[in-house]
């Protein structure tokens, strides 16, 4: 405990110090001392959770100890050991599936079968969610997926879910992060967690960094929540982002994947125009393509018929070969007939063509 003390401490002087210094020069704005606390309170929940993870690192290192000098004991004992040092290590990691699992059920975590036991009360619902618990379990998410790309985005699916089950304050907690938080990791996490939650109140606070900061990682995040916002107010900004040609590439691509997504027809040109000009470098071609191969309907076909005409790389002409396909676009027939009949073309274009030719019906 007392680890966590002497942070806090530091942070309550500097907090005296400059109430103390606004007395003789100006006096603390509401949003000044709000921002102050949030501050406070998330290193309160940063300091706890790097207790917790110590502690936890502690225990597991004295358990393999106590197997290494036990060593000469009984296979069964061993193994015993390591099953219990291991379930330690990762008992952090898989709190937010066992949290998950309990509200789900209507009960508390731990209390287990004992809650539907025969003559047993109605178990007790889980107490309701406060602005240090999200924030705690925010920052073990942190801390468990340091080391692993792949771990973060399976497991902030997870975090996601376990979020919305906690309801508004989740979307609380992460503005607190997103105005207090001195880390660029955390608060890029936490804006695009706001906008996988879907909170609306968080769209200025989003459209404030997009617009204003100077970290293009930063706000490439918040372009990024504010296209999962989906809220009429977001949409003005999404437009503004994307009819700006000077504006970052992938700040205008998530601006047009929300806009698609909202149903605005422009944001499928806009995909299409990204995928255009990223031919040079790269950048963005790949989630251009994606974005409108996932929409699986017919907005993207004058796309996908003017890409099996180009010149582009082999691969996105073979998708779209599959797209028209399986869009059954029989308008596809003449460009697929000309691709087929070219001397000139890839042989596995050109067979991939004269097969959707087949199937969509040509002669």
């Amino acid at each position: 405990m007392s680890r966590l003390l002497w942070p806090l401490a530091v942070v309550v002087a500097v907090a005296i110090g400059w109430t103390t210094a606004g007395v003789t020069s100006k006096t603390p704005t509401v949003h000044e001392v709000e921002r102050l606390t949030q501050q406070v309170t998330t290193l309160q929940a940063k300091l706890r959770v790097a207790e917790e993870m110590a502690a936890a690192g502690t225990s597991v290192a004295a358990s393999v100890s106590a197997d290494r000098r036990a060593s000469g004991r009984s296979s069964g004992s061993e193994s015993l050991r390591s099953q219990a040092a291991f379930a330690q290590e990762d008992r952090l990691v898989q709190e937010s599936l066992a949290r998950a699992t309990a509200v789900e059920r209507g009960r508390q975590p731990g209390q287990g079968d004992a809650a539907s036991a025969p003559g047993e009360s109605k178990a007790k619902a889980p107490p309701p969610a406060t602005v240090q618990a999200v924030l705690d379990r925010f920052y073990k998410y942190l801390e468990a997926t340091k080391t692993s790309e792949r771990d973060r985005w399976q497991k902030g699916r997870e975090l996601v879910e376990e979020m919305r089950g906690m309801g508004d304050i989740a979307g609380q907690a992460l503005m607190h992060v997103l105005t207090a938080g001195n880390d660029t990791d955390e608060r890029r996490v936490a804006a695009r967690m706001l906008g996988a939650l879907q909170v609306p109140q968080s769209l200025p606070l989003l459209r404030e960094i997009v617009e204003g900061e100077s970290d293009l990682l930063m706000r490439r995040a918040a372009a990024a929540g504010l296209r999962q916002l989906q809220t009429p107010d977001s949409l003005p900004v999404l437009e503004r982002l994307l009819a700006n040609p000077a504006e970052d590439r992938f700040i205008r691509l998530s601006a047009a994947q929300g806009l698609v997504s909202a149903g605005r027809p422009y944001g499928v040109t806009a995909l299409a125009q990204i995928f255009d000009e990223a031919a040079a470098d790269g950048r963005g071609r790949d989630a251009a393509f994606r974005s409108l191969s996932a929409l699986n309907d017919d907005r993207p076909l004058p796309f996908m018929r003017q890409l099996l005409a180009s010149q582009a790389e082999p691969g996105y002409r073979l998708l779209a070969i599959r797209y028209l396909t399986a869009r059954n676009d029989r308008s596809a027939l003449p460009t697929l007939q000309t691709v087929m009949q070219s001397p000139t073309e890839q042989p596995s274009v050109r067979d991939a063509a004269g097969e959707a030719y087949r199937k969509l019906g040509g002669k």
